[in-house]
């Protein structure tokens, strides 16, 4: 049980070690191994962009892999100049089996797809590659942890749940900068975990029914 006597606080708005460090205060001095779990994934996303591996945005917003004819933009103009002509992509936010995931979806003339596609020339971009491409981040096991914590969680769970839907906005945000994206759907963390609050089913069952992608 956290020590109650703890004078540990949130700061308003708290980074994810601040968040961190007080969960270590109020849990005499450890992380509980399914919030290391979540906190670990949030913070492997948050660090998407800095990072220097392979990801699945990088693979999208690398413009060697764009269909050049079909955005209209001349090969020797594409890294002198900014245009405005750039892929079209749908986001879709869902929760999973696995937790939650925000997902891209290239368009085929004025249909989004999810399929593999290689020298499509309706297709922006020259190849899509649903493995490797199509989830663009993943938190583990976020909707049970959603449910731990509404069942017997503390400041420090909320601050983590509340600190992943900012992480996932600031992502989308990101992409919005880099492409065209069209459309942005889903079930967000916030609408979902208001949803957990009404039923407890959505995370003891199959969290998916809260949300259900219509791609071809």
């Amino acid at each position: 049980m956290p020590n109650s006597h703890n004078k540990a606080q949130l700061p308003s708005n708290p980074t994810l070690k601040e968040i961190n460090w007080f969960k270590k205060q109020i849990n005499w001095g450890e992380l509980p191994h399914f919030y290391h779990l979540v906190a670990s994934s949030v913070s492997e996303c948050e660090s998407i962009l800095d990072h220097g591996f392979d990801n699945a945005i990088k693979r999208i917003i690398d413009k060697r892999n764009w269909n050049l004819e079909a955005l209209g933009i001349d090969p020797n103009e594409l890294y002198e100049k900014e245009s405005n002509n750039k892929p079209r992509i749908s986001l879709h936010q869902v929760f999973t089996e696995r937790g939650f995931e925000l997902q891209a979806f290239p368009f085929s003339n004025d249909t989004a797809i999810d399929r593999y596609a290689r020298h499509d020339e309706s297709m922006e971009f020259r190849l899509w590659d649903p493995l490797t491409m199509k989830t663009v981040i993943r938190i583990n096991q976020l909707h049970k942890f959603i449910g731990f914590y509404l069942d017997q969680g503390d400041e420090a769970d909320k601050a983590l749940i509340l600190h992943s839907h900012k992480v996932v906005h600031k992502i989308i945000a990101f992409l919005q900068t880099q492409l065209n994206i069209v459309k942005v759907d889903g079930v967000t963390i916030k609408a979902f975990y208001q949803l957990c609050e009404k039923d407890s089913r959505l995370y003891t069952d199959d969290p998916s029914s809260a949300s259900a992608p219509d791609k071809k």
